[in-house]
């Protein structure tokens, strides 16, 4: 059974998604949360960089953000200051699109997007865009017709991997949805002074039950009244079943150690921070993530102890580590450029095995992940869009 499990931890509430016991992603957030992703404000301009076609705007006194010029989106606008494309003291509408991560400042873009279950409803986006997880020429289709009314000049629509399974009423009554939100940012958005939010994102343990891949969480479980209700309002106002058909469970526990003890948290989250996994065959693998990139090292350990080394044993442990690594990228929501040193393997098949596992195992990552290739150095290369700070950020974020 695939499990939404949400609860307290140290001076967060973590949200953690199981798949039969075993803990596979998680989030941390602050009880009280500030600036997150998917909000949607009046900012600021408050400088321009012409060199580089960019521009600083403030969403709240004392946040800056940086906002790239080059998209080719035009602002809606709030304020304008000028007939120049763009002049500081303009008041326009953005949206966070990454969280400040370390001395980088947080990203927002003009291009706003309200996102639902199937749809994604795009401001200056072009027409209709379908997932490239859907494959089927006849769905993408049947999409495409369905979704044509709800389209414009100004803003178009992104059919994600769930609308492959939505009838055409739920697709429909989704697009009215976001489309009436839609027009109502724009027409009040553009009355509103600096720093208005005109649209607050789900929290993330509610991003994590809209988001999640073919809606495979089948129960929730908090021992957070608060919360267990806002599941209850949001299931039933959104109609999320689970993928078989029957509701979502829906449980309160009102023991907090209950959960803990049951779902194993603290020696998941031990898991998840810890720079060294211990392979079930012996082996290790070393976690070190720097400002640039993150680096991951595969050690053979204690798994070729006595035994005859050959190239069959050395491909059995780094196929052992790739299944392991990426679950823990995706626990620890590692992003960027990383790079893992696996042990060395003379015959050119078993790499091309080994990328093809990697590849399978970040089919249905939720953030756009690439196994790029294995370098001149023997190092194989993966670059994982940047859009949350890691685990380990969030957490002492919350401290």
């Amino acid at each position: 059974m695939n499990e939404l499990v949400i609860t307290n931890y140290k001076n967060s509430i973590i949200s953690a998604v199981y798949e039969d016991k075993i803990m596979t992603q998680v989030s941390a957030c602050r009880k009280k949360q500030g600036i997150c992703v998917g909000n949607i404000y009046v900012g600021r301009v408050d400088n321009i960089l012409k060199n580089i076609n960019a521009a600083f705007v403030n969403i709240a006194e004392g946040v800056s953000c940086y906002l790239d010029m080059s998209t080719g989106v035009e602002p809606l606008f709030a304020k304008k200051q000028s007939t120049k494309k763009l002049s500081i003291g303009d008041e326009l509408i953005v949206q966070v699109i990454k969280e400040d991560v370390k001395t980088k400042a947080p990203v927002v873009s003009a291009a706003f997007s309200l996102t639902g279950k199937n749809l994604v409803l795009v401001y200056g986006g072009n027409g209709i865009q379908i997932s490239k997880k859907i494959p089927q020429k006849a769905i993408r289709n049947s999409l495409k017709t369905i979704l044509e009314p709800f389209v414009s000049e100004n803003h178009g629509i992104v059919a994600r991997t769930n609308s492959s399974n939505a009838s055409k009423e739920e697709l429909e009554s989704e697009a009215t949805q976001l489309l009436d939100e839609y027009n109502h940012i724009c027409s009040f958005g553009i009355h509103q002074s600096k720093y208005t939010i005109l649209h607050k994102e789900l929290p993330n343990y509610l991003l994590q039950l809209r988001d999640n891949k073919n809606s495979s969480i089948e129960k929730v479980v908090t021992n957070i009244p608060a919360v267990y209700k806002e599941f209850e309002e949001f299931i039933s106002k959104n109609k999320i079943k689970t993928a078989s058909g029957p509701d979502i469970a829906l449980e309160l526990v009102e023991d907090a150690n209950d959960i803990v003890i049951r779902y194993k948290i603290n020696h998941f989250m031990d898991k998840a921070l810890h720079r060294t996994v211990y392979l079930n065959s012996g082996a290790t693998i070393v976690i070190d993530p720097t400002e640039a990139l993150t680096v991951i090292d595969v050690n053979t350990g204690k798994a070729i102890s006595g035994k005859k080394v050959s190239e069959d044993t050395f491909f059995a442990i780094n196929l052992e580590a790739a299944k392991e690594i990426a679950a823990q990228i995706k626990l620890r929501n590692l992003s960027g450029i990383i790079l893992i040193d696996f042990i060395n393997l003379s015959d050119r098949s078993n790499e091309e095995a080994l990328k093809e596992m990697l590849r399978n195992e970040f089919k249905y990552d939720s953030v756009q992940t690439e196994v790029v290739d294995i370098t001149k150095l023997g190092l194989m290369e993966i670059t994982r869009k940047k859009v949350y700070k890691t685990l380990k950020e969030q957490l002492e974020e919350a401290q």
